[in-house]
């Protein structure tokens, strides 16, 4: 029998046979399906989102175990008397050699190390410019270098490290300089930190730092205009003092997690002639609670206060002292 329904509203009658309604229905079937779909596309999005929201939170507040199980060898970088150029060279530099980090980061900080430990040679004698070489002429009979590394401080995070370098720019008798800087590298990135990245420089640091450096040296406390000139030199503000000599601020951490901070000037051209040796480097030890005040926003701190020992530190084998400016040289000894 034939199934007749009738639409209400009106005379009208349109007739609907069991046909077309079952068509209708299988019609809005993957409408309805295309829904349910996009419902769970959405439920599962949502989901990812969220895991990777307490990922995140996680790892903030649980950092990486960092870089543990790894060495930092000492080497020597050592020439007594090449003959390659027109005058004799005598250079024992020292530098860190790290092994055990991830490869993109250990062949970085490597190259960074041992070019920093590299610097007044590479300036003065493997890569001089034209100034340099036209002072070579003039005075060079003799460059000597001596550099010694402390590997100061050494976590899963961070490596710190202290260079302490004799130089003589032309001839050891009247012309040695003594100078110092320092690196502090983050072991996962690669990074390295400078002490503007860490902490606000500004008249009241520098006003706790000569505090600090006066009772080191049991000297009198700096005036205001000395303070101004630290300062200059600390921000390398000072325009007469850098046509002359090159301002670099540095800071490296102690082994109990304190902090040195200082400034070197290494002379650009003719104050490199001495007379007799001279240090032009300046640095105080100072406290993490006396710095606390001047932190600034950095990672460097976040890897700090979660940092503890890691790693091993091996001493240079067969070091070799340098003729001209080791420690038993003659150069101390000359009557001036």
């Amino acid at each position: 029998m034939e199934d007749k329904r009738e639409q209400p509203g009106g005379d009208d009658r349109v007739e609907i046979s069991p046909e077309s309604d079952s068509q209708e229905i299988r019609d809005g079937l993957p409408k309805q399906k295309n829904r349910q779909k996009g419902m769970l596309f959405l439920a599962v999005l949502l989901f990812i989102l969220i895991g990777m929201g307490v990922f995140g939170t996680f790892l903030y507040l649980y950092p990486s175990k960092g870089c543990q199980n790894y060495i930092v060898q000492k080497e020597q970088y050592y020439v007594e008397y090449s003959e390659q150029y027109d005058y004799w060279d005598v250079i024992t530099v020292e530098y860190p050699r790290l092994e055990g980090a991830s490869d993109t980061v250990q062949e970085s900080l490597n190259k960074l190390m041992y070019d920093t430990a590299m610097d007044r040679v590479n300036y003065w004698h493997l890569e001089p410019s034209d100034a340099v070489k036209n002072f070579q002429k003039e005075y060079f009979s003799v460059f000597c270098s001596d550099v010694n590394c402390d590997v100061t401080f050494h976590s899963q995070y961070l490596l710190s490290m202290d260079y302490q370098e004799y130089y003589s720019a032309g001839h050891p008798i009247w012309m040695t300089n003594g100078t110092e800087r320092a690196l502090t590298v983050d072991l996962l990135t690669g990074e390295s930190y400078e002490l503007q990245d860490i902490l606000e420089i500004n008249k009241r640091f520098i006003k706790l730092w000569d505090e600090a450096y006066c009772d080191e040296q049991d000297e009198d406390y700096g005036n205001d205009e000395e303070l101004e000139t630290l300062l200059s030199w600390f921000l390398q503000e000072n325009e007469e003092m850098n046509a002359n000599f090159f301002c670099s601020p540095f800071f490296y951490v102690t082994e109990d997690k304190n902090f040195v901070v200082g400034v070197s000037l290494d002379p650009v051209l003719e104050y490199a002639y001495t007379y007799k040796p001279v240090k032009r480097s300046y640095c105080a030890k100072l406290t993490l609670e006396e710095i606390e005040p001047f932190r600034k926003e950095s990672v460097f701190w976040e890897r700090y206060d979660n940092s503890k020992a890691a790693g091993e530190v091996l001493p240079c084998e067969d070091k070799m002292e340098n003729i001209w400016l080791g420690k038993d040289a003659g150069v101390w000894n000359f009557e001036y």
